[in-house]
């Protein structure tokens, strides 16, 4: 019986592939302020995330070549990420820059995957929450990217990183806050340039479920049509 009941989960996720994919994001989301104190910790939690990657490639079915490719680019960035943990700071931009652009790159893929001609599944509505985080996780990379060469970009009453800078999971959490418009004031942006990355991820975000309701409605309102 018990082998039955596992065998039927495994079963359910192999369907519905983004939800593993929501739960172990929202697992990543939890674990950054226990672990990004410590250089290790950075370094795990940095791994973590392009883990997480290649499991939204595997969840989206592309071909091999593909993945491939993205392995090979998550590869450099790991590699990056752990020479600027080890002291090489000079590699930081270029760790930053990759994590968001390859974050990026499997957004889109989400995106052409939930926003597709073909009918809703319940995989797609999970599909649709990991593409919704991973634009935060996108913008809180070029956030840091931005804080590189910035480095008075933000204003926070509390700033965890060094030198009043924000760090990994403020960056995060101030994301989360521009993406929902939510903007509880306690980190605010300083500079012309911190302020056009903040519109372009309130517009994305607007446009974001204005898109995803408007393909909801469209597809609820054609099958009750044939019915």
């Amino acid at each position: 019986m018990i082998r039955r009941r596992l065998i039927r989960r495994i079963a359910y996720v192999r369907r519905n592939r983004c939800s593993a994919l929501v739960a172990v994001l929202c697992l990543f989301i939890l674990l950054q302020p226990l672990l990004v104190q410590s250089a290790i910790g950075a370094m795990v939690l940095a791994t973590a995330l392009l883990a997480i990657l290649v499991l939204a490639v595997w969840a989206l079915r592309v071909r091999r070549p593909i993945v491939w490719a993205l392995a090979v680019f998550a590869f450099i960035t790991v590699d990056a990420l752990v020479a600027d943990r080890l002291g090489e700071r000079w590699l930081r931009p270029i760790a930053l820059a990759g994590t968001a652009a390859f974050i990026g790159i499997v957004t889109i893929a989400l995106l052409r995957y939930v926003l597709d001609r073909q009918p809703i599944t319940t995989d797609k509505v999970f599909g649709a929450v990991a593409a919704y985080i991973l634009v935060a996780l996108t913008f809180a990379s070029l956030f840091g990217v931005l804080q590189i060469f910035e480095p008075h970009a933000f204003n926070a009453t509390i700033a965890h990183g060094p030198d009043g800078r924000l760090n990994w999971p403020d960056l995060m959490y101030f994301s989360f806050t521009v993406l929902t418009s939510t903007g509880f004031g306690e980190i605010t942006p300083s500079t012309p340039m911190a302020r056009a990355l903040i519109v372009i991820e309130q517009v994305l975000g607007v446009m974001y479920v204005a898109f995803l309701v408007a393909r909801l409605a469209n597809m609820y309102g054609r099958e009750k049509r044939l019915s």
